[in-house]
Order: C-alpha cells, then structure tokens, then sequence
C-alpha cells in the first residue's frame, strides 16, 4: 500500500484466516511526494484480506495482532 492521493491519515490492518497479521498505525499523508519516494506498507506476515480505518480506531479498540475478524449479517 502507497498513501497516493490519500486527503487524510489511515490505519492499515492486515488479515489472514480471520486474524489480524499486522496493523500500520496512523500512516499519514504524503503531499507533494513523487511516486518513486512514496513509502510502501507491507504486513510482517503473509496476508489474504486488508482493511482501512480512520486513523487511530485501532488504539481506540484496542486492536491487537491474533484478533480475530467476525462479519455480521
């Protein structure tokens, strides 16, 4: 993940089997910043699922790497 063209700061989480596998905290905003220099966010861990959050709703949830994922209907 690159924050190109991004108008406000981010959480980036990263899940595989339903669990979280790494989470990118407040990754900010890059203005003016050219496409070579934009700074790449990968998880730690292998990853099938990704998801973005207004950024700080992980530490306000208490998100945690191992939480699990549920969906409801």
């Amino acid at each position: 993940f690159v924050m190109r063209d991004m108008k406000f700061p981010i959480d980036i989480v990263w899940f595989n089997a339903g669990r979280v596998v790494d989470i990118a905290p407040n990754v900010p905003i890059e203005p003016g910043v050219v496409e070579e220099s934009l700074r790449r966010y990968l998880p730690r861990a292998e990853a099938n699922l990704v998801l973005e959050l207004p950024a700080g709703w992980s530490a306000a949830h208490d998100l945690k790497i191992g939480d699990e994922l549920t969906v409801s209907e």
